[in-house]
């Protein structure tokens, strides 16, 4: 080919390649967005919008055993005030980062949501940052593996993750996993500088330093991005010389960026960890949502409740799931075939074990810590190999490609038929998941009410110094804008709130029981984690269930449910609120208050 065919393929390809880009992010952000999809990344949006208005790291979800830990560290000030109650479990960047963006859409109206589209309009703020990281990422991905490898496999590693379903998912969550994408592909490709600066036999420590830098923001960003370091440090410390110095120089760069924030938590909370540590208790014995919603809980054994089984299993998980994980791309599980391959160039062999190091210790993190919503949990750390794992596997799949023996009348097929088939093969779950999307996100879908929407009426009928107890608090948090208490375990806790309430005016306002609570089980209603307000949630689904136009749940049903409503003993809050109640969210407040 002339240079001057090269040169008009080369633009089609990159023209095509923006023109996906482009198409794929108006959809995301347009028909086919739903509004945030994660309630951990809803917590966050709320943080980052507290933080806005206050300038500090506050926020109105409130996890029942993270007020006990803050009463604890402040039994002198008769505990802290729920209104305004510092939060910390989530780590600090995403929100930060979120809040800067939201500034700029401020206003005059507070973030007042005015319900004229049936999407909360900062949830498109937040996914919109997210895909901005994403394409950030892709950005950056092609540099690199283009370094390591060549511009036709950093080219086909840029298009793999553009065509990555789970990472458009991921972007619709409100979760920071595209912001830890873009850190540690980032901090990667110094790695990878430094690795060749040991080769070429030049000093590799400043680039390791930059690296340190990266993965104390990407810890910043989730507290689980501690693992990989780890596995980093260990890795660097055989192969950088001198022995040691490069690995103690990174953690001391690491420790600088992360002990702030630390000792911030110690201070708030009385431990450097915050009340995310329980979160290990979730991934090694009980579930995550009983345990914060305990108020008073002790250290208690992390072994008590089946901790090998759940942590063998999380790890089972992974490797069976590995595919799904690494969003699905065909040729990214060939990364660990290329571990036996010999490479002629001695970074992009030493590299691939720097890899595999960070990838190691990330696998045992997110074992003890546990991966509930499988590879959409929050704790999902193996998207973020996802470009260097699909660098190799398509650099193994060339060589493996170049050893069948194509005929000579092949030639296009044998220089390019293997990476249409990676093409090919990873778009699959995209396609699936828009082709029955694209009808109903473009027909009269898109109007229906949203739940968001919905529960954004919470904030008619509770002032904003009050707060709402509910099996559902981000969501009013976020789209109430009220201060919500996770629904505690015992009706006996939620009495030791509030009594602590009325110390610092803060009062409890009602009980908000969401249509969230109908999927819950008869045996968890009855026996197990709901049976104190088993009475509250089956009144409200017989009640529901009674007002159905269907011959199934007949109307003679409706005074069962108003039954078990009304039994409901030991709390004040026994009038449901009727403009609530008609949309299908039970708030039962106090008549008396």
């Amino acid at each position: 080919m002339s240079d001057d065919e090269l040169s008009a393929t080369l633009i089609l390809r990159r023209a095509l390649f923006l023109l996906l880009l482009f198409g794929l992010m108006l959809f995301y952000l347009g028909p086919g967005f739903k509004g945030l999809n994660h309630y951990k990344g809803k917590e966050q949006a709320q943080i980052a919008r507290e933080l806005v208005r206050t300038g500090s790291f506050q926020t109105k979800m409130i996890r029942p055993l993270s007020l006990h830990q803050s009463d604890q560290n402040n039994e002198d000030l008769d505990g802290v005030h729920l209104v305004g109650f510092p939060d910390t479990y989530h780590a600090p960047l995403n929100p930060m980062i979120n809040s800067i963006v939201m500034r700029f859409f401020k206003g005059k109206d507070d973030f007042k949501w005015d319900r004229k589209d049936t999407v909360y309009y900062l949830d498109r703020v937040i996914a919109a940052t997210s895909i901005i990281f994403l394409l950030a990422s892709i950005g950056i991905t092609f540099s690199f593996i283009s370094r390591v490898f060549d511009t036709k496999i950093g080219g086909v590693t840029a298009v793999l993750m553009l065509l990555c379903e789970l990472l458009w998912r991921f972007s619709q969550t409100g979760l920071p996993q595209m912001l830890m994408l873009f850190l540690f592909t980032l901090g990667s490709y110094l790695v990878f500088r430094a690795v060749e600066a040991q080769c070429m036999e030049r000093k590799p420590i400043w680039f390791l330093l930059f690296a340190a830098f990266c993965f104390g923001l990407l810890a910043l960003t989730h507290w689980l991005a501690v693992w990989p370091f780890v596995g980093l440090l260990i890795f660097s410390c055989f192969y950088f010389k001198p022995t040691g110095t490069a690995a103690v120089s990174m953690l001391a760069v690491f420790l600088v960026i992360i002990l702030p924030w630390c000792f911030r938590n110690l201070i708030t909370s009385g431990s450097i960890f915050g009340s995310g540590y329980y979160a290990m208790f979730g991934g090694m014995g009980a579930y995550e949502e009983e345990i914060y919603r305990t108020y008073n809980r002790g250290a208690g054994n992390i072994f008590a409740k089946g901790f090998a089984s759940k942590v063998l299993g999380t790890s089972l998980n992974q490797l069976n799931g590995i595919y799904a994980f690494l969003g699905s791309i065909a040729v990214a599980p060939l990364f660990f075939v290329s571990l036996l391959h010999p490479f002629k160039r001695p970074q992009i062999a030493a590299f691939r074990w720097f890899i595999l190091a960070m990838w190691i210790p990330a696998v045992i993190g997110m074992s003890l810590f546990g991966l509930a919503d499988g590879s959409t949990d929050p704790n999902q750390l193996h998207l973020l190999f996802i470009p260097l794992k699909t660098g190799y596997g398509i650099a193994m799949l060339a060589i493996l490609w170049s050893r069948i023996g194509m005929a000579p009348g092949l030639k296009t097929i044998a220089d390019n038929g293997h990476l249409w088939i990676a093409i090919l093969l990873s778009t699959v779950p995209m396609v699936l998941n828009l082709i029955p999307g694209v009808p109903r996100a473009l027909g009269g879908e898109k109007e229906r009410l949203t739940p968001g929407l919905l529960i954004s009426h919470i904030r008619e009928s509770a002032e904003p110094e009050e707060v709402v107890v509910t099996d559902s608090p981000w969501d009013v948090a976020w789209y109430g804008d009220r201060t919500a208490l996770w629904l505690p375990t015992t009706k006996s806790q939620l009495r030791e709130i509030m009594k602590r309430t009325e110390k610092n005016n803060n009062p409890i306002s009602g009980i908000l029981i969401t249509p969230k609570s109908l999927d819950k089980s008869l045996r968890d209603l009855i026996y197990r984690r709901e049976k104190e307000w088993g009475s509250l949630i089956l009144g409200q689904n017989i009640f529901m269930a009674s007002k159905m136009r269907t011959k199934v749940q007949p109307k003679s049903w409706m005074p069962s449910g108003r039954g078990l409503i009304n039994s409901f003993e030991g709390l004040p809050f026994t009038e449901p609120d009727q403009k609530m109640s008609s949309i299908g969210y039970f708030y039962y407040t106090n008549p008396n208050k």
